[in-house]
């Protein structure tokens, strides 16, 4: 039977925040609305916003009346196949999503919000679009987005609301309203890289080195500077550092990553400052940039991991720079007693702290 009340989906939103936008609207809490609907599949122990399986919409276009393109519109498989540029597995990450780190039903992150956009909603909810990993800011506001209860640190989860909470604007622990938050700026180079990928997203063509290439070649390049800016962060005084240094590109910023977290796992802020740094090496131009890395000496294996094959557009580039096979690889033997590196400690610090994100802390 139908919902006596119909809850149609809102411009560009993501299919968790309708489900739970329903749940309030039937006066209920959203595990209850998907175990009505759905008796035997736990819905909220998946990213819902990948999309519903064709298996699962009749129930649900039942209960809420809503036609079935409507909720496979809502879903991001087909802008993250198209970036991805094959057919994505269920069952693993997916390139420049935003990971949720599911356990049962607690996140460890995965989802962010302008607070902003969220207090100029008559009904609040989620945009797509911020689940994308290259989506550091507001284009509306030009504000930085929130990734985590400003109060709590908690991650944002508003599965875990209940109908007396009403609207989906706050956290699910400690109920802190996110509209009274004060908004930050984005980085500005960020925020240009934010512009620039969701036009590659849009247009599916994109120009390099006067010749048309896919919108997935250009994600994985991107992905692959994204290594190239992670790996110089860490050794800033080496052959690479040295090199993107001499470009202006803040590889030493304090912001960037030290967790060795993939890309889609990171917090905003550190997103924001590897973003910042690949949209200075885009607008250098990768002609300048290869010829830095050939004048400071850079081997090609310093680039990336020589496990894996690097961007095939990018092959004529790398072919500049000379190659230093690696020898045999022997394992060093440590000492039991060894202390760990300051580095070390911070990064299974970093790595901690985002476990227990997925903890209530009260």
């Amino acid at each position: 039977m139908p919902w006596a009340l119909s809850v149609p989906l809102l411009p560009e939103e993501s299919l968790s925040s309708w489900l739970v936008r329903a749940a309030m609207r039937q006066g209920c809490d959203p595990l209850s609305l998907t175990g009505a609907i759905w008796p035997s599949w736990r819905v909220w122990t998946r990213d819902i916003d990948r999309e519903i399986p064709l298996t699962k919409i009749r129930p649900l276009v039942n209960a809420s009346g809503n036609a079935p393109d409507r909720f496979k519109k809502a879903g991001v498989r087909d802008d993250c196949e198209k970036v991805a540029g094959y057919s994505l597995p269920e069952a693993q990450a997916w390139p420049w999503l935003l990971a949720l780190g599911s356990r049962n039903r607690l996140r460890h992150g995965g989802q962010q919000v302008c607070t902003l956009c969220l207090a100029e909603d008559s009904t609040p909810y989620l945009r797509r679009h911020w689940r994308f990993a290259w989506h550091t800011g507001c284009g509306f506001h030009g504000v930085q987005l929130i990734d985590e209860c400003p109060v709590c640190k908690a991650p944002i989860e508003p599965h875990r609301l209940s109908a007396e909470d009403q609207h989906l604007a706050q956290c699910s622990r400690c109920h802190e309203d996110f509209r009274k938050e004060v908004c930050t700026s984005p980085l500005p180079e960020a925020f240009n890289f934010q512009v620039l990928a969701d036009r590659v997203l849009k247009t599916g063509n994109v120009t390099f080195r006067q010749a048309s290439i896919a919108p997935d070649d250009w994600f994985s390049m991107v992905t692959f500077f994204l290594g190239v800016v992670r790996r110089a962060s860490r050794r800033p005084v080496s052959d690479l550092g040295i090199a993107l240094l001499s470009l202006d590109i803040p590889v030493t910023d304090s912001r960037m990553p030290i967790s060795g977290l993939a890309f889609e796992l990171l917090p905003v802020s550190e997103r924001s400052a590897l973003l910042a740094a690949v949209e200075r090496l885009l607008s250098i131009g990768f002609e300048e940039t290869f010829s830095a890395l050939v004048e400071c000496h850079v081997k090609r294996s310093a680039l990336h991991d020589p496990r894996k094959s690097p961007p095939v557009v990018l092959l004529p580039l790398l072919s500049r720079l000379s190659h230093h096979p690696h020898g045999p690889h022997r394992r060093r033997v440590s000492s039991a007693y060894r202390p760990m590196s300051e580095r070390a400690v911070r990064a299974s610090w970093a790595r901690l702290k985002r476990r227990m994100k997925a903890e209530p802390t009260f």
